[in-house]
């Protein structure tokens, strides 16, 4: 917000544009990902399976806790500038409890549950199953994290309006 404080001054426009338009350019990007990553895939002859029509639901889910998680530390960073900081900090930790560069069959069994309470956990684990081994995801697992994603977005959306009209005495 702050790179825009001149605008956000100056006149009223819905302010939700300004994360959300950010948001969508990481998605175009994204998007272009996914099809060089289709690209070569079919270069190594990988198989692709049915099971591909989640992968909009998995996109899906994703996005939408991409947009509350920037709702919610957008407004709090508009306030408090050391929110940036720290946040990197909680998403540096965050990356490595995600399985990216490790398959969730690592995770010992004792701490799975608790492990597939990250939501991001089961959007990786998802995108895995579907892309790499040809299987849908778990259905329970995408459920809770469907839960947990909407709470954020509702949870984003509030604290961002309820904070909103305050942007430009602080920007």
């Amino acid at each position: 917000m702050s790179e825009h404080a001149n605008l956000i001054k100056k006149i009223y426009f819905p302010r939700e544009i300004i994360p959300l338009g950010v948001i969508l350019a990481r998605l175009v990007n994204f998007l272009i990902s996914l099809g060089l990553l289709f690209i070569f895939m079919l270069a190594f002859r990988v198989k692709f399976t049915p099971y591909l029509i989640f992968l909009p639901l998995i996109i899906a889910l994703e996005l939408l806790l991409i947009i509350g998680l920037s709702l919610f530390f957008t407004s709090l960073n508009t306030f408090y500038h050391d929110v940036g900081f720290i946040l990197e900090f909680i998403l540096f930790g965050w990356f490595y409890i995600t399985p990216v560069f490790y398959p969730v069959s690592m995770v010992p069994e004792r701490f799975l549950k608790f492990y597939m309470l990250n939501p991001m956990a089961v959007i990786v684990h998802s995108y895995r199953r579907v892309l790499l081994y040809g299987q849908p995801p778990e259905a329970w697992h995408l459920f809770l994290a469907f839960i947990e994603v909407l709470a954020a977005l509702l949870i984003g959306w509030a604290v961002f309006r309820r904070l909103e009209y305050r942007f430009a005495e602080v920007l």
